[in-house]
């Protein structure tokens, strides 16, 4: 890689691990899905001049927009109102095992011994952490946040499975999509399972929310994936899907310091156990399959 190419990659991984902290904060704030929602609002708006329709294949997305662009995010924002931005983030990148299991149930992708076992490994390794209530960060409901989040890191597998059946899609078309379904869906879901979401908001803190779903909107979805699929262009993606688990090391780091996230033997242990089964998977899968997982939404980045 090239000194740009590097700095962008890390640039990145900041950008999507310091998003777990701004989701922490504003859904400490704010109803989760009513803060998805809005954020997805604007990303749509922003993306609407891209909304192309495709005959024949528009079920496809319409059905992965409802994963990732609406499921995941309720999932996911509500789990880690109990859940620490830390925890999250580790539990996230189950989808990577998550979509392995798809592709092998519903593709015909017949995983091996290691990525059986990378599987295995990543998913004791949240374990570990679900069951650690305060050792493992987050209180007596760690376990519940981090069964949440692990369903949306399955909603996302099961989008990227129904996605990869489309063809003609560019990658800032399928995310215009996503972003309308999920603001959609997001708006219903929090009006059905939600309350006080306007009282909310007329006590929170206008600049800090204001700063939050901007930098949920044009930082970690449009300028991370842009930048992403900019990467995947230009380089191998088994050089640059590995490389985004530094998300989640980011994501840590900034849970504990600027959040106090604790961070004993148990998340410590947990987390090397996930990130190790996530790295042998994702290793395996883009030898095996590389052109196929160019697609694959990006793992970790809790967006």
């Amino acid at each position: 890689m090239s000194v740009r190419e590097i700095s962008i990659l890390i640039l990145i991984c900041l950008i999507w691990g310091f998003h777990f902290v701004v989701i922490k904060t504003a859904v400490g704030v704010m109803p989760p899905m009513f803060y998805a929602a809005i954020r997805m609002v604007l990303v749509a708006a922003i993306l609407a001049p891209f909304l192309k329709w495709r005959k024949g294949e528009m079920r496809f997305i319409l059905i992965g927009g409802v994963c990732l662009g609406a499921l995941n995010y309720a999932l996911m924002f509500t789990g880690m109102t109990f859940a620490t931005a830390s925890a999250a983030a580790i539990a996230i990148e189950l989808n990577v095992p998550f979509s392995t299991l798809l592709a092998f149930m519903f593709l015909g992708d017949r995983p091996g011994l290691p990525r059986i076992l990378g599987i295995a490994f990543a998913f004791a390794g949240v374990a570990v952490i679900a069951v650690g209530g305060d050792s493992g960060g987050g209180g007596e409901h760690v376990g519940l946040g981090v069964g949440l989040v692990a369903a949306g890191a399955f909603a996302e597998a099961v989008g990227a499975v129904i996605v990869k059946r489309t063809t003609s899609f560019k990658p800032h078309e399928l995310l215009a999509w996503f972003a309308l379904v999920g603001a959609l869906a997001l708006s219903a879901m929090s009006f059905v399972f939600e309350q006080g979401q306007f009282d909310a908001f007329q006590h929170s803190n206008k600049l800090f929310l204001a700063g939050a779903i901007l930098y949920s909107a044009l930082g970690a979805s449009l300028l991370g994936h842009t930048a992403y699929y900019w990467l995947l262009q230009r380089l191998p993606i088994s050089v640059v899907a590995p490389s985004v688990l530094l998300t989640t090391v980011f994501a840590v780091f900034f849970g504990v310091i600027l959040l106090g996230d604790p961070f004993g033997p148990r998340m410590m242990i947990g987390g090397l156990m996930t990130l190790a089964g996530v790295g042998v998977v994702l290793l395996r899968n883009v030898k095996k399959q590389a052109k196929n997982d160019a697609l694959v939404t990006p793992q970790g980045e809790g967006a």
